[in-house]
């Protein structure tokens, strides 16, 4: 009777666990407690640095996960790498993307591409396909999860036929998704006047937060919190961003590793000195996130 008892009350205390963490649809969340997440991307991925709106959301969500988010944005960067070549050629650049990846050493990455090659025309657009498969066949030899975000209009752009191309590099993002049988995020945030900047090309920081409820759903599930909770917590998580940032991207680094590193390339030895400080400020975040 007494085993019975105990039986029971573990399978309502696994059923609750369960429940928990449950995304609002009924599906299991795609990160995972303890995930260190690298999200991947252009521009408004970048920009995510100084918002913090994201994690904020994901942290305080589920604060018993521990979560390490790593953010490799790059403005101006499409699937190829284009903007991270710095002074070499276009495949340094991919190889880049790569190499960013292995300094954050994820369980998962987070790709989120299709947003410049919408906006830069059908040529660009018309490369995507071969360049997303490409950098996934690259992550796979890696043995990392991968989820994709589904990439989504702004109103600034003006590019023409851009909504086409749009539509398009969402087709073939969910296509590759379901071809490589990778989850694929799709927001269904659509931009209001008040949630973008003046030119209307990217959020501003309503816009991060709103955008943030939507892709947490499907990333942690859980609950949104206190939006107070958010701000203080988006201020611990501005400030391990910049570590981030100074670690795998350091100001000077054609000092440090490129052609100039003959004359400081003793100091590169330092570049790895931010890790016990980005590990210290991912333990306030999830303090704070409590």
């Amino acid at each position: 009777m007494l085993l019975a008892r105990v039986l029971t009350t573990v399978l309502l205390i696994t059923a609750s666990v369960h429940f928990s963490t449950q995304r609002a649809d009924g599906q299991t969340p795609l990160l995972e407690p303890g995930d260190r997440v690298a999200v991947v991307g252009g521009t408004m991925i970048e920009r995510m640095q100084s918002s913090g709106a994201l994690e904020a959301e994901l942290q305080s969500r589920q604060p018993d996960w521990k979560l390490r988010i790593r953010n490799l944005g790059w403005s101006g960067d499409d699937v190829h790498g284009i903007a991270r070549k710095v002074f070499d050629n276009p495949e340094a650049g991919f190889q880049r993307i790569l190499r960013d990846v292995s300094t954050a050493d994820p369980t998962v990455v987070l790709i989120a591409y299709g947003f410049a090659e919408a906006s830069d025309g059908w040529a660009a657009m018309d490369r995507y396909e071969a360049g997303l498969n490409r950098l996934l066949a690259e992550l796979a030899k890696q043995k990392r999860r991968v989820i994709l975000m589904s990439p989504f209009s702004m109103p600034g752009i003006l590019t023409p036929g851009y909504d086409q191309s749009m539509s398009r590099c969402q087709q073939i993002t969910a296509a590759v998704g379901k071809e490589r049988n990778l989850p694929v995020v799709v927001t269904n945030w659509v931009p209001e006047v008040n949630e973008v900047t003046k030119d209307g090309l990217h959020p501003n920081q309503l816009g991060f937060s709103t955008l943030a409820a939507s892709l947490a759903d499907q990333l942690v599930g859980g609950v949104s919190r206190d939006h107070a909770i958010n701000k203080t917590l988006s201020q611990h998580i501005v400030k391990k961003n910049q570590l981030f940032f100074h670690r795998y991207r350091p100001q000077n680094e054609t000092y440090l590793f490129l052609f100039r590193k003959h004359e400081q390339g003793n100091n590169a030895s330092e570049i790895p000195q931010f890790d016990p400080l980005i590990d210290a400020a991912d333990e306030q975040i999830w303090a704070a996130a409590k």
